[in-house]
């Protein structure tokens, strides 16, 4: 008979205390090891943590007693939490690749260790379980989830332009096979309880509620039938075929293929590890973890890695800055508008326990929007992320509106009807009678004035910009659109919202074009007056995918719409003049009707949503290029350069690293690089101004910014590392 997880009886037995780290004796015999970082929200494995692991491991080591332990448990003090990884601001405190190999030998061999221990040892995994987290629980013999949606259990540092280190990319192969194991390693995702079950990186899935007793009820089961973990994951047959020579070459040619048609070899780091995969199956243990070491030591020292640990870092410090201390609760929101912005943004409120009432004037937008929030709760529950149950609830807190009423208790009220400033204006002046007086208003707009959109309410300070980017379900930034009215608990509301959604809040003053837009749209002008000059639709989109960016410019216009574009434009246009060119070639293919993707014609022509070619229109007008693809990409990355150093010299956003962040995740600039500021710095603020200076006289409408100017003239640089 089990006996129940008692506090009590684990005090009365004793417990040690080692760092973060408190190893307790349950009465059963069980050690439980809790992990409760006191001076963090999270856990992680820095060199402290690690330290007083490596003490605790040699004190239990130590222990002659054979009737405790008879098993380890790890656990989390903190609730849906986990281990979150490694502390990467360390990385960079590491002089060299030599020094790096020693302290990831020290790491390895305290997790082989851990894993050579003459007893069960159980991970109960309660929440985010990241990167060295993930590594430490593959180091255990047994590894159980808690059925919370907090559970992510992944090996995320490809995306820092490494390779796990601690024994991942050889410990995960041999537990879940080659194939499941390079989806991972290759894309850093992360599994939710239920698919980290069926691929078999856990063995039981248990109920979140009193998740530490039922961990100890199932490792004393396991304790009297060592059979009783039933382990899933590939079919032998397939783990059989893996073993043959041929069949795992062809795997892994085929992985590499694809990673350097994805990332046209930008990326060394999961080139990295197919070469690791490749070189250590079937070496013994050690020599494949010495391989794994000697090639993450060389990755932290990359300029890739660098710069994608820097993006990662701004993204963090986005998620604490500035506090949300007087932020207020956010129960039930309202849509004003079902298009398809709308919905997604209903969705994602829904997703996250937020009631939301979705109002729109007629009644078929709002059904095609429920429509599109259930499929896409749908695929969460194809992917094994929801059950049914859970979607039924989820989808039932929309609620379908066709008028204001049943606003009373409404926290927020989010606008994204049409972008015109007199609409929204009579809107919000509506709407003060109907909510609360505590309510914020958000606008989705993407260039039009808060402030203006605030005028004549009783009350403007409540009036916020939330801009999210489309598809809001998949882009990761929101800029939020402070104004000199608004109040700062309206604004902190409205960050506290966005990180609650999982994007990453840039906060930005009422600007025209915000940020993102405003230094976007001269590198889409530059790229569309190249088209009228004769330059080749292909080769302007080629040079800028090689360059990194996702797509080129004109496949993004496309995609955008030329109409939305074409009036985001003319927005900018008339507010800073000749310094946002004209766009000339979007005027006359919005007048013919051509709109991009949407209508099957735009720079490219479209049939069933598939690109066939460009234009015929515009193809006949091309001649032999006379830009090469370095030329193009410094006229449309200058131009960007040029207007985000004007968007900070007017204090549009505080800091470089916003500009950074915003352009990296608003628009796909490559992380790789940095973002568009740092890649600034390494190019040469002295050579972008002279190539900018050059343009003027050559005709170009204006000239470098005049920060850019003093930076040149001085030696200055955005960064000062």
């Amino acid at each position: 008979m089990s006996l129940a997880f008692d506090e009590r009886a684990s005090e009365e037995a004793g417990r040690s205390e080692f760092g973060p780290f408190r190893l307790e004796a349950h009465a059963s015999g069980i050690a439980l090891l809790w992990f409760d970082d006191p001076a963090r929200k999270v856990n992680l494995l820095d060199s402290e943590a690690l330290a007083s692991l490596r003490r605790l491991l040699d004190s239990l080591k130590q222990r002659t007693d054979p009737a405790f332990p008879r098993a380890l448990v790890l656990l989390s003090g903190k609730e849906e939490q986990f281990i979150a990884g490694a502390d990467v601001t360390e990385f960079d405190r590491i002089p060299a690749p030599a020094d790096a190999e020693v302290i990831v030998q020290q790491a390895q061999e305290l997790f082989e260790e851990f894993s050579q221990l003459p007893y069960p040892t159980v991970a109960a995994i309660n929440g985010a379980c990241l990167g060295g987290g993930t590594e430490l629980a593959l180091a255990f013999h047994h590894r159980i989830a808690s059925n919370s949606r907090k559970v992510a259990i992944g090996l995320p540092e490809v995306q820092l332009g490494i390779l796990p280190g601690f024994g991942g990319t050889q410990r995960l192969p041999r537990l879940i096979g080659l194939t499941p194991s390079l989806d991972l390693l290759l894309t850093g995702r992360n599994l939710d309880s239920r698919r980290a079950l069926r691929a078999g990186v856990v063995d039981a899935v248990l109920p979140h509620e009193r998740f530490p007793e039922r961990a100890v009820q199932w490792t004393e089961t396991l304790l009297q039938d060592p059979h009783a973990a039933k382990r899933h994951g590939p079919p032998l047959g397939v783990r059989i075929l893996e073993t043959l020579a041929p069949i795992r070459n062809g795997i892994l040619d085929q992985a590499r293929r694809r990673v350097l048609h994805q990332t046209h070899g930008h990326y060394p780091a999961p080139l990295e590890i197919i070469r690791v995969l490749r070189d250590t199956w079937g070496l013994p243990l050690a020599s494949g973890l010495k391989m794994e070491r000697a090639a993450v030591s060389r990755l932290l020292f990359t300029g890739e890695s660098r710069n994608l640990r820097r993006i990662f870092l701004f993204r963090e410090e986005a998620k604490r800055r500035p506090e949300t201390t007087r932020a207020r609760t956010v129960a039930h929101v309202a849509v004003m508008g079902a298009g398809t912005m709308g919905g997604e943004i209903a969705y994602l409120f829904s997703s996250r326990d937020v009631r939301v009432r979705l109002r729109d004037l007629k009644p078929d937008p709002i059904l095609r929007s429920l429509s599109h929030a259930r499929s896409l709760f749908e695929r969460e529950v194809a992917r094994g992320r929801l059950s049914r149950a859970e979607m039924e609830r989820t989808v039932a807190r929309i609620e379908p509106a066709l008028d204001l009423s049943g606003l009373k208790s409404a926290d927020l009220v989010l606008e994204a009807v049409v972008e015109d400033l007199p609409v929204k204006q009579a809107l919000f002046r509506e709407l003060e009678a109907q909510v609360p007086e505590r309510c914020v208003f958000a606008t989705n707009t993407s260039s039009l004035s808060v402030r203006a959109m605030a005028k004549g309410l009783k009350n403007p300070g409540r009036v916020v910009g939330m801009h999210f980017f489309n598809p809001a379900t998949r882009m990761p930034l929101v800029e939020v659109i402070r104004t000199d009215l608004s109040d700062a608990s309206a604004v902190e509301t409205v960050i506290a919202l966005t990180r609650r959604l999982g994007k990453t809040p840039v906060l930005v003053a009422d600007s025209p074009g915000f940020l993102v837009n405003r230094v976007l749209m001269p590198y889409l002008a530059e790229a569309v007056a190249l088209v009228d000059r004769g330059q080749a639709v292909t080769a302007i989109d080629r040079a800028l995918r090689d360059f990194g960016m996702p797509m080129g410019p004109l496949e993004l216009l496309d995609e955008i719409g030329l109409d939305v574009a074409r009036k985001v434009a003319h927005v900018l246009h008339d507010e800073y003049g000749n310094r946002m060119p004209p766009v000339t070639q979007i005027d006359k293919l919005v007048a013919a009707g051509e709109l991009g993707k949407k209508t099957d014609l735009g720079f490219y022509n479209y049939e069933n949503g598939r690109r066939h070619g460009v234009n015929p229109a515009i193809e006949s007008s091309s001649h032999e290029a006379t830009l090469t693809p370095v030329q193009i990409v410094d006229r449309l990355i200058d131009a960007m350069v040029n207007e985000a150093a004007l968007a900070l010299e007017e204090h549009v956003v505080a800091r470089p690293e916003d500009v950074d962040l915003a352009m990296v995740l608003g628009t796909g600039f490559p992380p790789f690089r940095g973002g568009l500021l740092r890649y600034a710095d390494t190019a040469g603020i002295g050579v972008i101004v002279e190539r900018l200076a050059r343009r003027q006289q050559e005709g170009a409408p204006s000239g470098p910014a005049g920060k850019l100017q003093q930076m040149a003239l001085s030696g200055g640089k955005f960064y000062k590392e």
